[in-house]
């Protein structure tokens, strides 16, 4: 039996453990969790800038409507 070093066993068991995974990203190229890597950006960059807020609503507020999660309706006029 054929002995492979440590460290490309340690690879091979990792592709084994993430094959289904890795399949997906190949099956799926467009696919990309860039647009939520985007919103966790600006909600951390938020939190730096937003520390006077007096109350974890007014913050959850604030994250909605910057990244757009929720837009308030306006009243329209006939």
């Amino acid at each position: 039996q054929l002995q492979l070093p440590a460290g490309l066993r340690r690879v091979l068991r990792s592709f084994k453990k993430y094959q289904t995974y890795i399949h997906n990203t190949f099956s799926y190229p467009g696919l990309t969790n860039g647009p939520i890597e985007g919103i966790n950006n600006k909600i951390k960059v938020l939190k730096r800038t937003a520390y006077g807020y007096r109350n974890y609503s007014h913050f959850r507020d604030r994250i909605l409507l910057m990244t757009r999660l929720y837009v308030p309706q306006t009243n329209k006029k006939d």
